[in-house]
């Protein structure tokens, strides 16, 4: 790492939501381009700067700032500062003086006693404050930017902090360091705990204990997709962070039901979002179920059904027709069912008969929703028509609000909602409470493929509650019967796996490999499969976790530095670098620029300031500060797999995986192959994981569907 002593001269390029710059610094006589997180530079004051030269393809040789400070400050510089258009009615003479008689230690002086400036001939006594006044300002922008760093902030946490609470953002942090758990993202319990002790705050303090009961039930619920913890596991899981006398997190606890910042029902807690969006969710479904609905004529469903087949190139399954002969008198309904059994087809004739029951030939009033935008995409390629990803539909914007909701509610007849089981709890109640009691709406989805990311098991209880018509379909289409990706998946599902039938090789293969060779394997693989003139977009590697020597990142950074050969332009962010040509993945919702988390696209460009990202034809201009929502999906995990599907798919199934390697995440990280499955690994713990059900989450919907009284969310409380 080098260092440069300068002054800065000024701004060439500002971030417009972070402290990103690149300045122009004066140093030695000569000026210097300096490229970083720079959020407190003052023309003409004095820096030392920590970093690295490097030499950008379009900007030259720059210098990538680290870190910096100021250093004392020279006369010349100080005169540059003071007579700047910072300070109003001070001019160069003015400032001239300010720094003759105060010396180089002229701000130092003034903000700590303004009578200094007593000493500043032919200064009017307005004159003397507002310099004060300004003066003190700046040095209490500096100081509090200089704790919040000493806090373990990054600068753009420490911005975001100031923007919202100025020169008070200190006292307030000073107040309650537990705040910064819900105002910083990234700033979890333990951290603002360590501030909290350093500050002075008692281990039994009264804030600390019920900031860790609310944290720990958040935090464990969002992680493990729960919508409620025991009340026993709240308190024991809590006390890991406290280490106290256990009475006293009860107590908390209690005060913590009575003042409504949670819910406790018998032995169950929630987090008030999560308690509200189950109750809601289970009142909006059972208000549309029990809205007056049309009723087709049998002979008129029995009529538009045998001309819909017969405009078929193929005849529906038994299954499948019956299906299609029922689901159109039903207000809620389900289908479900696994790859190859008809989902897609089924969706279809069930549009195109409602157009026929209805006399249209494109019945505007239907909307087609999925959870990403990957699965919409298909949606609408599938069918012909527009679908949408539910945000969008509802219209999320970037305060993080929907404008359709229950007083401005969606205006279709018939919702065919596709990929069910990505949806969670939270996301099922902005859309249910968004639609009309007057729709028709049909949730489709596999109920074996992993649950939601996000809390809730929202299509298992909608199918468990037997509340709405469920229909199942088992049988496998002729036209992919043969598929030995399907016939996996579905002795997967029926534990009867035999490797036998794969000896022909065909869509399904099968290598032997462990954490000391898998990069080399998927080597020669893609080395084979590249060159026989294939595309690296057209394959996709799924891997269940991210860190270790064969986690996700680590295949990531394999994958780039072997298969892209863009290295002379980059940019770096955190531990990443980014060049042309790479495949990423968005990991956060970002409304205002219309991606979301699970997103994929190739980086098409580079500046020293941002990327411009390419989104299924969408090109989005990130700037390096939205870099941190960025990573690479050369690997992705097989959550973030959900909803789409792979040309050609690479699984490794290796011990190092083995806590997270359960029966529906085999399941579906082989379900999103279309052409090829290659299956790395030991075919013995495939045989033996494929056995482990993944635990039920803690959900209440079921509970809330069956209660027959209209009660309150607080009924509980």
């Amino acid at each position: 790492m080098e260092e440069l002593k300068g002054v800065f001269v000024s701004e060439i390029y500002k971030a417009p939501d972070s402290a990103y710059k690149v300045v122009l610094v004066k140093a030695n006589n000569k000026n210097y381009t300096l490229s970083g997180n720079l959020p407190l530079l003052e023309e003409g004051l004095s820096y030392v700067f920590y970093g690295d030269f490097v030499n950008h393809p379009k900007y030259g040789k720059q210098f990538k700032v680290t870190s910096y400070k100021r250093i004392k400050d020279t006369k010349a510089g100080l005169i540059t500062y003071l007579s700047s258009d910072k300070f109003y009615g001070i001019g160069k003479k003015t400032a001239t003086k300010l720094v003759e008689i105060l010396g180089e230690d002229a701000l130092l002086l003034i903000a700590k006693n303004k009578e200094v400036l007593d000493k500043i001939p032919n200064l009017t006594k307005p004159k003397k404050q507002l310099i004060y006044e300004q003066i003190k300002a700046n040095s209490e922008e500096d100081a509090t930017y200089i704790e919040l760093y000493n806090y373990g902030l990054t600068p753009k946490m420490a911005n975001k902090l100031y923007e919202q609470y100025g020169t008070n953002t200190l006292n307030l942090i000073k107040e309650n360091p537990y705040r910064l758990i819900y105002d910083v993202v990234g700033f979890g319990f333990k951290k603002a705990d360590n501030l909290a002790m350093s500050l002075g705050i008692n281990a039994d303090n009264e804030i600390r204990i019920k900031e860790a009961i609310l944290y720990t039930l958040t935090n464990s619920c969002y992680q493990d997709g729960n919508c409620y913890i025991l009340v026993n596991d709240l308190i024991k899981l809590t006390n890991n962070y406290l280490n106290i006398d256990t009475k006293l997190i009860i107590d908390s606890l209690e005060e913590l039901k009575d003042k409504r910042r949670l819910v406790q029902k018998d032995t169950k807690v929630y987090p008030n979002v999560l308690y509200n969006a189950e109750f809601k969710v289970a009142q909006y479904l059972k208000q549309l179920a029990n809205a007056p609905f049309r009723q087709y004529e049998k002979a008129k469903i029995e009529q538009a059904l045998k001309s819909v087949e017969a405009s078929n190139s193929f005849s529906y399954t038994v299954k499948q027709k019956e299906t299609l002969a029922k689901i159109l008198n039903d207000k809620v309904a389900i289908i479900t069912g696994g790859p190859g059994t008809g989902k897609t087809t089924i969706v279809k004739g069930i549009i195109k008969m409602f157009n026929k029951l209805n006399n249209v030939k494109n019945d505007p009033s239907i909307l087609l929703l999925a959870p990403t935008g990957r699965a919409a995409k298909r949606l609408k390629e599938a069918n012909g028509l527009e679908a949408y990803t539910i945000h969008k539909a509802l219209g999320y914007d970037y305060t993080g609000e929907f404008s359709f909701n229950e007083f401005n509610r969606l205006p279709y007849d018939l919702i065919i909602i596709d990929e069910a089981s990505m949806i969670d709890i939270e996301l099922a109640y902005h859309l249910l409470e968004a639609i009309n009691t007057f729709s028709q709406v049909i949730f489709i989805g596999d109920e074996n493929q992993l649950p939601s990311v996000g809390p809730g098991e929202f299509l298992h209880d909608l199918i468990n509650s037997k509340a709405f018509s469920v229909y199942r379909l088992t049988e496998v289409m002729r036209q992919v019967a043969d598929s030995n990706i399907i016939k996996l998946a579905n002795m997967i599902l029926k534990q009867n796996l035999d490797f036998n039938i794969f000896k022909e090789h065909r869509e399904v293969f099968f290598y032997q490999a462990d954490k000391t060779n898998l990069l080399n394997v998927i080597k020669r693989i893609m080395d084979n499969y590249l060159s026989k003139g294939n595309a690296l977009n057209n394959l996709q590697i799924l891997i269940p976790l991210y860190q270790g020597v064969v986690g996700i990142n680590e295949v990531n950074k394999f994958i780039q530095t072997n298969y892209n050969p863009h290295k002379e332009v980059m940019i770096k962010r955190s531990d990443l670098t980014f060049y042309p040509d790479d495949k990423v993945l968005q990991l956060q919702n970002d409304s205002e620029k219309g991606i979301m988390n699970g997103d994929i696209g190739y980086i098409v460009d580079i500046f020293a300031d941002s990327v411009g990202v390419d989104f299924t034809g969408k090109i989005v201009r990130l700037a390096s500060s939205d870099l941190d929502n960025l990573t690479l999906a050369y690997a992705i995990s097989i959550h973030k797999s959900q909803g789409s599907e792979y040309e050609n798919v690479i699984f490794p199934i290796l011990s190092s995986y083995s806590l997270m390697l359960k029966r529906k995440l085999i399941y579906t990280a082989i379900t999103r192959a279309k052409q090829k499955l290659i299956i790395l690994g030991d075919l013995e713990l495939l045989k033996h994981k494929s056995k482990i059900k993944e635990q039920l989450r803690n959900t209440s919907l079921m509970e809330f569907l069956e209660e027959k009284k209209e009660i309150t969310p607080y009924d509980f409380m």
